[in-house]
């Protein structure tokens, strides 16, 4: 499989990841709309991070980039523009123009195909569980989570059928998670999160493992598929991702821009 085709993959799945999560929400502001080549999904959540215009088209036009963002801030939702690295040279002086600024790295895209089918065991110690529903609680409290979080993975999400969760228990307390989530054969990983008294330790890394082996078990993947923090990407190489596109993400000034999950 060739890295336009793995990249193509992966952002099919981040978009049906945002349409499952705008669907259980169910936030009036939320919805979908498509400018030209310029897909808009919208959460319909106070964080920019959930209602992004998402640039990946060469034949993307500037004016519908800014249509894209206008649709989504006159539904009263702050937003993010996502730039394919290629396009971003391009792109940029319109993006600016607007008011939003960029993130001074890309965000990595990578993927895994195909997926091993004997994952990582847990460290010594800790216990994985994957489930559904039966994890929310515990998920949340390995997440940290705020209100926005607890909104974007909220009963409805966590129960659809296309979410599996896997958490770590240090010492009988939920320290590490990570939630699948599926668009055809493909296993999208977010929500990867370890908390500091549990960390450089492996549980991430075995807790990433156990949300994949629960999609790739629950929907037959064959290619795993996620977007990258800086920290991660030793950790992701390690497991045999690929790094197959970076995004540009631009917001306007906010001191809580909304974090990545």
């Amino acid at each position: 499989m060739d890295v336009e085709t793995r990249r193509r993959l992966a952002d099919a799945n981040l978009l049906a990841r945002f349409d499952l999560t705008r669907r259980h929400v169910g936030d009036p502001r939320g919805g979908s709309a498509r400018f030209g080549a310029v897909e808009v999904l919208a959460i319909g959540v106070d964080a920019p991070y959930f209602n992004s215009v998402f640039v990946a088209d060469p034949a993307t036009r500037p004016e519908d980039v800014v249509a894209g963002l206008d649709w989504v801030e006159a539904r009263g939702l702050p937003a993010m523009v996502r730039v394919l690295e290629g396009l971003d040279p391009v792109l940029r002086p319109t993006v600016e123009a607007t008011g939003l600024t960029a993130h001074p790295l890309p965000l990595p895209v990578m993927a895994l195909a195909p997926i091993p089918a004997k994952p990582q065991a847990a460290p010594p110690g800790v216990e994985i569980r994957a489930g559904r529903s039966d994890l929310f609680d515990d998920f949340h409290v390995a997440l940290e989570s705020d209100d926005v979080i607890r909104q974007v993975f909220g009963p409805g999400v966590i129960a659809d059928a296309d979410v599996r969760l896997a958490v770590a228990y240090l010492d009988g307390e939920p320290v590490s998670c990570g939630a699948a989530i599926r668009s055809g054969s493909t296993v999208g990983l977010y929500a990867v999160a370890t908390i500091e008294r549990a960390r450089r330790r492996g549980i991430g890394r075995a807790v990433s493992w156990a949300a994949i082996e629960a999609g790739r078990e629950a929907w037959g993947g064959t290619i795993a598929v996620l977007q990258s923090s800086d920290v991660g990407l030793p950790v992701y190489r390690s497991m045999g991702f690929e790094e197959v596109a970076g995004y540009y993400l631009y917001a306007r000034p906010t001191p809580v821009p909304g974090r990545p999950v």
